[in-house]
């Protein structure tokens, strides 16, 4: 019996490559940026994957929505194995929008009927944490958040899911299929793309599908301003020759009261 699972990802600037992220009113510039996938994402994925492993008749679609940045990630979901890739084209405004987001995500997945949709339990540019949530509301299915340990029964149809708490503390359900299923990092490691899977995503084509967006409400939630944080603290520079400077921190130690 076929059973589908349906992966949310989200491209997110790269800060690995050193770049110096750009903003433009109230967005991070798209231009001259690099693009990856984000890693709660990645793990969602790599535990789509472990599924396919174990239970040869499942499938795995990666799905991102987004203007033209994600199509490269979307292919290196394929190249980690996922067997088909569908981009939502949105434009640039609509994508911080997290309302445009879901609706177009839940109307695409509501005609697929998927058996179980994965995503990231947060992404590592906006942090909201509420992308999965609320497609699982519009579907009308029920939800785990921040899964770190997922156990599928196909001939039950059911997934027994243990959710990561504050405290230490985990919470173990059980949730009836179709079911969403937000993913937290620790729990997978992400795998390397395989060399037949990357040529069969260079060959094989992604599906862009135009975005039925529904009813969405874009002006929900505005972003009202973007700006990188202030630096942490100060940074003193001690100039002088050794024993100038070994004299001077030993005085700005005793003024911190570090020597009492």
């Amino acid at each position: 019996m076929a059973f589908s699972i349906l992966v949310c990802i989200k491209a997110v600037p790269d800060l690995s490559s050193g770049q110096k992220l750009v903003v433009e009113g109230d967005r991070i510039a798209q231009a001259d940026i690099e693009w990856c996938m984000n890693s709660y994402d990645a793990c969602s994925l790599e535990a789509a994957l472990a599924i396919k492993d174990a239970e040869p008749q499942v499938t795995v679609d990666a799905l991102s929505a987004g203007t033209e940045v994600v199509r490269p990630v979307i292919r290196g979901a394929m190249a980690m194995g996922a067997d088909a890739g569908i981009h939502l084209p949105l434009e640039v405004d609509e994508c911080t929008s997290a309302e445009t987001v879901v609706a177009a995500i839940a109307r695409y997945a509501e005609e697929k009927e998927y058996d179980l949709i994965f995503a990231g339990a947060i992404s590592e540019d906006l942090m909201q944490g509420i992308t999965g949530p609320m497609v699982a509301a519009e579907l009308d299915r029920p939800c785990a958040a921040a899964a770190m340990a997922i156990d599928l029964d196909c001939s039950s149809k059911s997934l027994d899911v243990s959710c990561e708490m504050e405290g230490g503390m985990s919470e173990h359900i059980r949730l009836a299929l179709p079911a969403l299923v937000t993913v937290q990092t620790g729990g997978w490691q992400p795998r390397y793309p395989t060399l037949s899977n990357t040529l069969r995503s260079r060959k094989q084509p992604i599906q862009r599908v135009e975005a039925n967006q529904g009813k969405a409400d874009a002006s929900a939630v505005r972003t009202l301003g973007l700006a990188p944080p202030p630096p942490a603290s100060a940074c003193r520079i001690i100039e002088g020759t050794p024993a100038e400077k070994a004299d001077r921190l030993l005085s700005l130690f005793d003024e911190k009261g570090w020597l009492k």
